[in-house]
């Protein structure tokens, strides 16, 4: 059995099932120590962060702890609306496949409207 990693960022903040996948969610907050000088005028959140949020997200849903899924390949991943401090992401994510490989459709959004698509290929850790 793998050790579950130590997050220094928390990608998630609460997760739920749905059909086919799962929901997840992330409220920003300038004050995270992982934001603390990224554009310092304005707080924006990174899109790898985004993609952070699907592992933790599948991690939690699936495994129940952090740590039992790695990233195999990101197919396609588009940003389209910043991520401000102050703003609650919501990741809808499909789910298909099975042990040992998954693939996700994610649509993130904030406030109702897109911020971003990602499309990504998983692994269970060895």
């Amino acid at each position: 059995m793998t050790a579950a990693r130590q997050m220094p960022l928390s990608a998630v903040d609460a997760v739920e099932a749905k059909d086919g996948g799962c929901v997840a969610r992330k409220r920003v907050r300038a004050d995270d120590p992982y934001l603390e000088g990224h554009f310092p005028t304005l707080t924006v959140y990174p899109g790898v962060f985004l993609i952070e949020g699907v592992q933790q997200m599948l991690e939690l849903h699936l495994d129940g702890e952090l740590g039992g899924i790695e990233l195999v390949s990101v197919e396609s991943a588009r940003f389209s609306l910043p991520v401000l401090a102050g703003d609650e992401v919501r990741f809808d994510t499909a789910i298909t496949g099975d042990r040992p490989l998954l693939s996700t459709s994610t649509r993130c959004t904030v406030g109702g409207r897109r911020c971003a698509r990602i499309a990504a290929t998983w692994r269970w850790a060895a």
